[in-house]
């Protein structure tokens, strides 16, 4: 039997950039971008003893000072057990803090320390500094239209 795949394009899918090979190319190219992206993190991670996981919860809660638990928990779409085991480990390294809400005492507001904010932004440089690159040479209207894409592919499937 050969490696090769038969392509099963969905009815009605006329458009070049809507059969079935170039979805897969482009979700192979998705997934290739990720790897390197996450290669730019990891000599960054591994110099703070930090793993992926607690590099997402640093990068969500410096985009989004003072973001929830709950909401956190939505963006991560994981078990609040695994988000607890990571935040429990970031405030122990004096990296993470939660801060009662001003109007609600039981809300717990997430924010990087100091020195949380200075390991997330060392990390980011990198990955800004890369896609920066990747951005100039795309250009405007395909940064336009890959956010377009990324946008639908997160509102699970309604249109958006």
């Amino acid at each position: 039997m050969s490696g090769l795949r038969t392509t099963r394009d969905a009815p009605g899918q006329a458009h070049l950039y809507l059969r079935e090979e170039q979805i897969r190319l482009a979700y192979e190219a998705m997934l290739l971008a990720w790897r390197e992206l996450n290669a730019i993190c990891d000599p960054f991670q591994r110099d703070n003893q930090l793993g992926a996981a607690h590099h997402r919860v640093m990068f969500l809660v410096s985009t989004h000072q003072g973001l929830t638990m709950s909401a956190l928990l939505r963006r991560l779409n994981i078990t609040k057990q695994s988000l607890n085991r990571v935040l429990q480990e970031l405030v122990a390294r004096g990296l993470l803090e939660q801060r009662a809400d001003e109007r609600d005492k039981r809300v717990k507001r997430l924010h990087l320390t100091v020195q949380g904010i200075a390991i997330e932004e060392e990390i980011f440089a990198a990955l800004r500094d890369r896609m920066t690159i990747a951005y100039k040479a795309a250009g405007g209207q395909a940064v336009e239209g890959f956010r377009r894409v990324l946008a639908t592919l997160q509102s699970e499937g309604d249109g958006v």
